[in-house]
């Protein structure tokens, strides 16, 4: 089955550690909140506010989760200090959405998806199939690696550590002008890659319609 998808907005940030300029003082008002935001959930609010999200459902997928957070609560355990239940908190995958939609005081349904490196094709597909319904659908595709010690575990050589891709779609009937060809990009997780492909060839269409087949 093949499902046609407008995309209404879209924006990309990458960086080879942090991503600068997230705007997050601006989008985000509340400084004990903005406090606590992971690296994700800077780049998921920045992104929301680039493509036109106006508290739709979501889809979000990550490969490997909040790895921050995750390393903090590893180290707590091995120098058996106390673990920080903010940590704990923000260790879960769907962490970056859920502060979108504390921020944006969005109650629409959250679908969080994690497919290692299958999981941005895992979120067009989910995506694709949520559009059926007749609404618009934000997708977004997170995945931030910078802590210390990355440069010993490392071994696919990403020189970007920090990438996000968003869209806004609504299902179409209009005749699709982008299609997946499972492009490569050595340099970003491979998690990211096929998003990143339609980010790339939906910036050379004036109506960009995507085909996603599921």
């Amino acid at each position: 089955m093949k499902i046609n998808l407008k995309i209404l907005g879209l924006s990309y940030v990458s960086a080879k550690d942090k991503c600068d300029m997230l705007e997050e003082k601006v989008l985000v008002s509340n400084m004990m909140l903005r406090r606590r935001l992971t690296r994700g959930a800077k780049i998921a609010i920045f992104l929301a506010s680039k493509v036109g999200y106006k508290n739709e459902k979501i889809v979000f997928g990550t490969a490997y989760g909040e790895v921050q957070a995750t390393v903090n609560i590893a180290e707590s355990i091995y120098n058996q200090t106390a673990l920080s239940p903010t940590a704990f908190q923000n260790s879960v995958h769907n962490t970056p959405v859920s502060y979108l939609s504390i921020v944006s005081n969005n109650i629409a349904e959250i679908t969080t998806v994690s497919d290692l490196n299958d999981t941005s094709y895992s979120v067009l597909k989910t995506a694709a199939i949520k559009s059926l319904k007749g609404e618009n659908i934000l997708l977004l595709n997170i995945d931030a690696f910078g802590f210390k010690g990355l440069d010993r575990l490392n071994k696919c050589g990403l020189s970007q550590l920090e990438a996000g891709v968003g869209f806004l779609v609504q299902m179409t009937t209009q005749s699709a002008n982008i299609f997946i060809e499972n492009l490569h990009y050595k340099d970003t997780a491979p998690s990211l890659w096929q998003m990143l492909e339609v980010y790339e060839k939906a910036m050379q269409q004036k109506n960009p319609i995507l085909e996603v087949e599921i």
